[in-house]
């Protein structure tokens, strides 16, 4: 097993600092023979040149507590003598994608073994006179800040660092992202802009090549849609863009720091014109995968399976994100889709390990799971808390790789002895009140979406989900699995059966103090052992039930399969075409958040969402020609 990497941590001023951004500058000789390797770790983001040419870049995407290191092959960038210079992007204000703790740098440069160069006395830093720490705005409550980069701005002189004692960091364990050549961009001139399209969803850095008349500063937003003929940049308190102060000339620029996704860039400034633009646009960033070969006969079919490959590889970063847009965010229930997509479609399985093992980290004292992982802005799902004992377990059926068990097994006891330990007197398990978010899926009646901006203060009322019951009796299965027990369930079924079934509809309600109906609460009622072969017709129908979404139709595929899966295969290829032709149809080159795409959440629908894929399950499972 390697060793945790052990060095003195460095910073340059005020570590609580909100929005810093510091250089680091340090020497270094290499021998006549022996591969080059630099381990890094940070609190934020990093990027660093090695004798003035970009060597690596990342972001800690891990926990105060648990830091975990990247392991850089640099010998292909050095010479004898050689500077290395890093600059770190110290965020310091809670997200939903981080978490608020000081900043700091620790690394070590080593060959053959042996240190050349590491973090302590011997490296100068100073405050990056390009980035503006002063700028604040944000880009999403989930991503964080956005970026201001000057140019223009003068030089500032290296100093003498602060160290802060030793710090302790994991090996990641998984690859570093990859930087790809530039795509191709058209560009047209909008009023009082440029709008540049790069031709399909395009996830990575902002990259730059213009002549500019004068110093000015350039507004660029980036969207995976237009509205009105122009980025849909501001959408209900997101900005989504980025600035840039250039200089009069020529501009040349790579920004390693807060990737941007999305099919359009545009352009605003006081004077620029497209004939000023030499190159703008989006500069991929991608996870190195070896993608499986799969030929299937019919194009739709083809096609279907291609774009949700692609929407796959632009949700892999440093984990799986929901969607690389507005969030980057990495969920228990919207990696549970990838992972099983990413066994098929993808050689190894190191990537979804990573994430589980990140995911575990962030067990919370109350014995559930954090909205993601991290996440400094949490609002709890208890749903998802349940997801993860089956994907953990999916995981160990796709591999083989029991040790993960010794990882994460105490976080999955933890999960479902809270879960076991709230059923009531009624034999269920009640909704969760404040600070808790009973969300369930993206349609009416199982968002509760009004519980996100709730307070400690509102009344609770007492309510009973079939969704919520049900998922705690399903995730037993994979729990049992696990650690080859017997979870006794018998009890809670007889309640969610006595409670939750209309013998006037046949149906499921979807709690017990409403009558309406769900396909995701029904099929999971299917898939724990409850209805007959007419609660299948009823879900393959889907009459009077509210439709599920894009996001669980494996609950709904698989609980049909399950009942009879000659009958029902073609069902789920059907609707897998039906669904998924619209979108491509509109010109999707990756799939949607949900079926209404960009005109869902007031208008802040992704056209990229990694939980949409899972066409790539199911062509595989059904074994589709």
């Amino acid at each position: 097993m390697k060793k945790n990497l052990f060095e003195t941590s460095i910073w340059h001023g005020d570590p609580n600092a909100v929005n810093s951004f510091v250089d680091f500058r340090g020497g270094f000789t290499v021998g006549t023979s022996g591969k080059v390797v630099l381990k890094i770790t940070c609190d934020g983001a990093f990027s660093f040149k090695i004798n003035g040419r970009l060597a690596g870049f990342g972001e800690s995407t891990d926990f105060p507590y648990y830091k975990e290191y990247h392991t850089f092959d640099i010998s292909k960038y050095c010479d004898k003598e050689n500077e290395i210079v890093f600059t770190v992007w110290h965020y310091g204000e809670n997200s939903q994608t981080y978490i608020k703790a000081p900043a700091m740098l620790a690394f070590r440069i080593e060959q053959n073994g042996e240190p050349l160069l590491r973090s302590g006395k011997t490296v100068t830093c100073r405050a990056n006179p390009y980035f503006d720490s002063g700028f604040r705005r944000k880009i999403t409550n989930q991503l964080g800040f956005s970026y201001l980069c000057d140019l223009t701005a003068p030089t500032l002189a290296f100093e003498k660092c602060d160290e802060f004692g030793i710090c302790e960091a994991h090996d990641r364990k998984i690859a570093n992202l990859k930087l790809r050549k530039r795509v191709s961009v058209i560009l047209t001139t909008a009023q009082n802009s440029v709008l540049a399209d790069l031709g399909k969803e395009t996830v990575g850095f902002l990259d730059v090549e213009l002549n500019s008349p004068k110093k000015q500063k350039l507004t660029i937003a980036y969207g995976e849609h237009l509205r009105g003929g122009h980025v849909a940049r501001c959408i209900e308190g997101r900005d989504f863009s980025v600035e840039l102060i250039v200089k009069e000339g020529f501009n040349k620029v790579l920004i390693p720091f807060r990737r941007l996704a999305g099919r359009y860039l545009e352009v605003f400034a006081d004077n620029l014109c497209k004939k000023d633009i030499k190159y703008i646009g989006i500069r991929p960033v991608e996870y190195p995968v070896q993608l499986k070969a799969r030929s299937l006969s019919l194009r739709l079919d083809q096609e279907i399976y291609n774009v949700c490959t692609n929407t796959l590889l632009c949700c892999m970063h440093e984990h799986y994100e929901d969607c690389p847009w507005r969030e980057q965010a990495l969920y228990a229930m919207d990696s549970r889709n990838q992972m099983l997509c990413g066994y098929y479609a993808f050689r190894g399985a190191r990537f979804q390990r990573h994430s589980l093992i990140l995911i575990a980290k962030s067990l919370r004292e109350d014995g559930l799971l954090s909205i993601c992982a991290p996440s400094g802005n949490d609002v709890p799902i208890p749903f998802f808390s349940l997801v993860y004992p089956v994907q953990v377990a999916e995981y160990v059926r796709y591999t083989g790789d029991k040790s993960i068990i010794n990882e994460v097994g105490e976080v999955i006891r933890a999960i479902m002895q809270t879960f076991k330990g709230k059923i009531d007197e009624s034999g269920l398990i009640p909704t969760f009140p404040y600070p808790y978010w009973n969300f369930y899926e993206w349609s009416d009646g199982n968002d509760n979406a009004n519980e996100i901006s709730r307070l400690s203060t509102d009344e609770y009322v007492l309510r009973h989900d079939l969704i919520l019951n049900c998922m705690y009796v399903y995730a037993a299965k994979y729990y049992d699995e696990l650690f080859l027990s017997q979870t006794a369930t018998d009890e809670i079924k007889s309640a969610i059966q006595s409670t939750f079934f209309d013998e006037s509809e046949g149906l499921y309600r979807s709690s017990d103090n409403e009558k309406s109906y769900s396909q995701l609460g029904n099929a999971l009622a299917f898939l724990i052992g409850l209805g007959d072969d007419a609660l299948a017709k009823k879900l393959a129908d889907g009459k009077d039930m509210t439709p599920i979404t894009l996001s669980m139709t494996t609950f709904l595929y698989d609980a049909l399969l399950n009942t009879n899966k000659e009958k029902y295969a073609e069902f789920v290829v059907s609707d897998i075409r039906r669904r998924y032709k619209k979108m491509l149809d509109a010109g999707a080159t990756t799939f949607w958040e949900t079926e209404l795409g960009a005109a869902d959440f007031g208008g802040a629908g992704s056209l990229c969402h990694g939980w949409s894929a899972m066409p790539v399950y199911y062509y595989c499972t059904l074994n589709i020609k």
